[in-house]
């Protein structure tokens, strides 16, 4: 009884933390939303399109910093599962002084071969050089700031305090609204002038989070200095999670570069709408996971198998769920949604779009399990085989261009590859992370595809007797809500699940 009332207290802050991110989440959606359709109007396509693949060169030598973020919040959550606050200011102090090492590392690559990487191998028209290279230095510099801040976002969400995001999504998307203010009216080259405001946006968040960490946690403080002891653990499990970051920018930001190899800055500003919608609706599942993470490394830390293993579970299955009830409109209205939000879409942009929502229905079930593994410490093998596989998303890439296949050869070589990737990460997670097979495929798998086969066919049918226009947007909305809710309600979940709803509705109508 005892246990499964501390299992509800820690569900509902599950909850709690969740809605606060997506306070968060639906308000930077809209901003982004909005903010890019000026700033792609302002820019012109070219320009947005030579923004985005420097942004793309930019993440693909961050890696260097990537690759250690999992292992700050990973060590911190331990450590405060255990309620050790001298072993968590050891593991801060030195996960800060790792991330300045990171961080000249970081600047020294990106302004070397980085450098070189973009007067040799980008097509950039020539006229727009000039502005390009301003544009890259200025990024080296607000990557620098975003390495430097990394050990304090980890605290705040080790710490699991979400109400910081929600009042911080407040100030951020305010001065991002400020921003395209001021790119709309400043008369100077409007490229440059985005750029350095998106810097100084950067310095005021490092600063917020940095005052706001040392203030609440008396383990963030200045000092500078490293255990051995963790230095050396925490290099060598960062140091397989390389491998990881490596194939994570293979297939999100190599695949760009492909893009521009062939086709030019056009079609990169294609993928840069793509990915703006295809970011815009997965911060709704990396919500449900980034409040879920700490949880599941603080119950294997302490040896709590069984809420670790049924959170996985969930989260899991709620993670796709949420997925599908926003990925079925947007795919469905995807014309008229770029119609109303750009007017005129390069060229790709719709179908780009649909294919990136099929690979995220896919990808959303990947983040318990990697979170899983990470708990457990036991990555070195599983880190090699899936990022060996990830990264066959960019040759495989290039040879589908090459052979004169479509840009969306891309999105369609990512989907087959996540798929394939999702069975290594759950063989692992069976293995080595006290889960099991049969457990995943009668909690996870079964019920969505149950889920899937019900609830989709209604809106498809619907969707056949419309135009493109607002009445097809919400008739389609509105019976994709229905058709996921009742099938979900009904198949997709738990009667202890069911049940646990229920209640939940029954005391906000008493309230």
């Amino acid at each position: 009884m005892i246990i499964e009332m501390a299992e509800q207290l820690q569900s509902k802050k599950i909850a709690k933390n969740t809605v606060l991110l997506y306070f968060r989440m639906i308000l930077g959606m809209v901003v982004s939303l909005y903010t890019s359709r000026v700033v792609l109007k302002v820019l012109g396509v070219d320009d947005f399109g030579i923004y985005n693949i420097i942004g793309g060169v930019i993440v693909m030598f961050s890696f260097i910093n990537t690759f250690l973020t999992s292992a700050c919040q990973r060590y911190l959550s331990f450590s405060i599962a255990k309620d050790s606050i001298d072993e968590t200011k050891k593991i801060f102090s030195t996960s800060l002084f790792i991330h300045i090492i990171v961080l000249l590392l970081f600047a020294l690559v990106a302004e070397t071969a980085g450098l070189y990487f973009v007067y040799k191998e980008l097509v950039i028209p020539e006229a727009r050089f000039t502005a390009a290279l301003y544009v890259f230095h200025i990024m080296v510099v607000e990557s620098c700031m975003s390495i430097f801040k990394v050990p304090y976002n980890a605290a705040i969400i080790a710490e699991e305090k979400m109400n910081f995001y929600a009042y911080t999504s407040i100030i951020e998307n305010v001065l991002r609204l400020v921003v395209v203010y001021l790119l709309v009216i400043l008369p100077f080259d409007k490229l440059i002038v985005y750029s350095f405001l998106h810097l100084f946006v950067s310095v005021i968040m490092l600063l917020w989070y940095k005052i706001y960490s040392e203030k609440r946690f008396c383990y963030c403080t200045n000092l500078v200095r490293y255990d051995k002891k963790y230095l050396k653990s925490m290099t060598l499990f960062s140091g397989w999670n390389l491998f990881g970051s490596i194939a994570d920018i293979g297939y999100k930001q190599g695949t760009n570069i492909v893009l521009n190899l062939f086709y030019g800055v056009v079609l990169n500003a294609a993928m840069g709408i793509a990915t703006t919608i295809r970011s815009s609706i997965y911060s709704f599942i990396s919500n449900i996971q980034v409040a879920a993470n700490p949880q599941i490394i603080k119950s294997y830390a302490i040896g709590e198998y069984s809420y670790y293993s049924n959170l996985i579970y969930r989260i899991s299955k709620y993670s796709y769920y949420l997925m599908l009830f926003l990925a079925i409109p947007v795919i469905l209205n995807i014309q008229y949604i770029l119609q109303i939000w750009l007017g005129n879409a390069p060229e790709y942009s719709a179908s780009l779009i649909v294919l990136g929502l099929i690979f995220c229905l896919i990808d959303c079930l990947h983040g318990p399990l990697w979170t899983s593994m990470q708990a457990t410490g036991k990555i070195r093998n599983y880190q090699l085989l899936v990022s060996t596989i990830l990264l066959l998303n960019i040759p495989l890439s290039y040879i589908a261009l090459k052979l004169g296949y479509s840009p969306n050869s891309i999105l369609v070589i990512q989907i087959v590859v996540s798929l394939l990737t999702l069975i290594v990460r759950l063989l692992f997670s069976c293995r080595c992370a006290v889960l099991s097979m049969t457990d995943y495929l009668k909690h996870v798998i079964l019920p969505i595809c149950v889920v899937t086969l019900l609830s989709v066919p209604l809106p498809f049918y619907v969707a056949t007797g419309f135009e493109d226009n607002w009445r097809k947007l919400l008739a389609t909305g509105f019976t994709s809500v229905v058709s996921i809710i009742v099938s979900v309600l009904f198949v997709g979940i738990t009667k202890r699940e069911r049940y646990s709803i229920f209640q939940m509705i029954q005391k906000r109508i008493k309230k």
